[in-house]
C-alpha cells in the first residue's frame, strides 16, 4: 500500500509538533502572494525610471520573489517540473527587469547584437565555416578511433614493450595542451621538411589527442568482457586475433558507446581551437565577420549554431547512455 506522500519527512514533524500546515505553505497564502507580486512587478515597469525610490523599489521585488521561489522549492508536496518550470520563470523575470531598468536602449541592443542585415551579409562566410567544423570532428573522430582501438588491441595482449610506449603515447596526449599540439604540428613540422595543411594539421592534432582518450575507453570495454570467456576461448583453441575479433570486441563495443559518443562530442567542441592554426572554422569564420562588420551579431549566430550542433549531441549521449543502462539491468535481471 503507498505511503501518503505529505505525511513523510518534514512535513509529517510539523504537522506533529503544530498540528496545522504552516501559513507559508497553505496553497491560499501562495496564490495571494503570487497575485501581489504580479501587481507589485506590474508597477514596477509602468512606473519605468531612474532614482534612488525605483532602486529600493526594485530591490524589495527581487527579495520578495526569491523568497516566494525559494518557499516553492523548499515545498515537499510540490513536484520537480512545477520547481523547474518557477526557477526558469523568474530567471526570465529577472533578465526582464535588467533590461528594462539597466539597459538605457533597447533597440540599440537589438541593433547591436541581433543585426539581421549584418548576420545576411557574413551568412555565406559562416556557412563555410560550419562546414569546415563539421569536416573537422567527423575526420578527427575517424582519426581518434583508429588510433584508439590500434593501441587498446594491442595492450590487451599485455606485452611489457608495447604496453610502455602506448602508456607513454596516451600520458603525453593527455598532458598536452591541444592548442600546443596543433601548433606543434603546423608551425614545428616544417622545419623537418614535414608540411601539412592547416586542415590536416587540425584533423592530425585532434585525432592524437582525442585517441589517447578512446584508446583508454575501449581499454575500459575490454576489461569489462569476463575472463571466463576469455578462457574459454583460448581452451577451445581460438588465436589471441581471433578471440579479440569474436569475442571480445563485440562486447566491448556495447559497453563503450556511451562514452565514445561523449568523447567524440568534446572533441568537435575542441575544433574551434583550430583557429589558432588559420583554419577558418565557425570561430574564425565568426570573429572575421565581427572584425569585418564592427558588430557582433556574426558572434552571435555563431553561438547559435554551435548551439544547434551540440545540443542534439550531448542529448544523444544521454540518451544512449540511458538505453544501456536499461538493457544492462535486463541482463542482470
Amino acid at each position: 500500500m503507498l505511503k501518503d506522500y505529505t505525511e513523510s519527512n518534514t512535513f509529517k514533524k510539523l504537522r506533529d509538533t503544530s498540528g496545522r500546515v504552516p501559513l507559508i505553505r497553505q496553497p491560499v497564502f501562495l496564490i495571494a502572494s503570487c497575485v501581489a507580486l504580479v501587481l507589485y512587478g506590474s508597477m514596477l515597469f509602468w512606473a519605468s525610471g531612474e532614482g534612488l525610490v525605483i532602486r529600493i523599489a526594485l530591490s524589495v521585488f527581487v527579495a520578495l520573489l526569491v523568497t516566494w521561489t525559494g518557499i516553492i522549492i523548499t515545498d515537499e508536496r510540490r513536484g520537480e517540473r512545477l520547481k523547474t518550470s518557477m526557477v526558469f520563470l523568474v530567471l526570465a523575470v529577472l533578465v526582464l527587469l535588467f533590461l528594462e531598468f539597466h539597459v538605457t536602449n533597447s533597440e540599440e541592443i537589438i541593433e547591436l547584437f541581433f543585426n539581421i542585415t549584418v548576420i545576411k551579409k557574413a551568412w555565406p562566410y559562416l556557412v563555410l565555416g560550419f562546414k569546415t567544423t563539421i569536416s573537422l570532428a567527423f575526420m578527427a573522430a575517424l582519426v581518434s578511433t583508429v588510433i584508439g582501438l590500434t593501441l587498446a588491441i594491442f595492450r590487451s595482449f599485455d606485452n611489457k614493450v608495447l604496453n610502455f610506449f602506448i602508456i607513454a603515447y596516451v600520458d603525453f596526449f593527455r598532458a598536452i595542451p591541444i592548442i600546443v599540439l596543433l601548433m606543434l604540428i603546423y608551425y614545428g613540422l616544417p622545419f623537418l621538411n614535414i608540411r601539412l595543411s592547416a586542415f590536416a594539421s587540425g584533423v592530425l592534432g585532434l585525432g592524437l589527442n582525442s585517441g589517447a582518450y578512446v584508446s583508454e575507453i575501449f581499454r575500459a570495454g575490454f576489461l569489462s568482457v569476463s575472463k571466463g570467456q576469455l578462457e574459454a576461448s583460448r581452451a577451445l583453441g581460438m588465436t589471441p586475433w581471433q578471440t579479440m575479433q569474436k569475442v571480445a570486441l563485440p562486447q566491448a563495443f556495447k559497453a563503450v558507446i556511451p562514452p565514445l559518443v561523449g568523447n567524440y562530442v568534446a572533441s568537435a567542441k575542441d575544433t574551434a581551437l583550430c583557429s589558432s592554426i588559420s583554419i577558418i572554422e565557425l570561430l574564425k569564420a565568426g570573429t572575421a565577420q565581427q572584425s569585418l562588420n564592427a558588430n557582433p551579431s556574426p558572434l552571435i549566430f555563431v553561438t547559435v549554431l554551435y548551439l544547434i550542433l551540440f545540443v542534439p549531441l550531448t542529448r544523444l549521449c544521454g540518451y544512449i547512455e540511458k538505453r544501456m543502462k536499461k538493457t544492462q539491468r535486463q541482463i542482470t535481471v
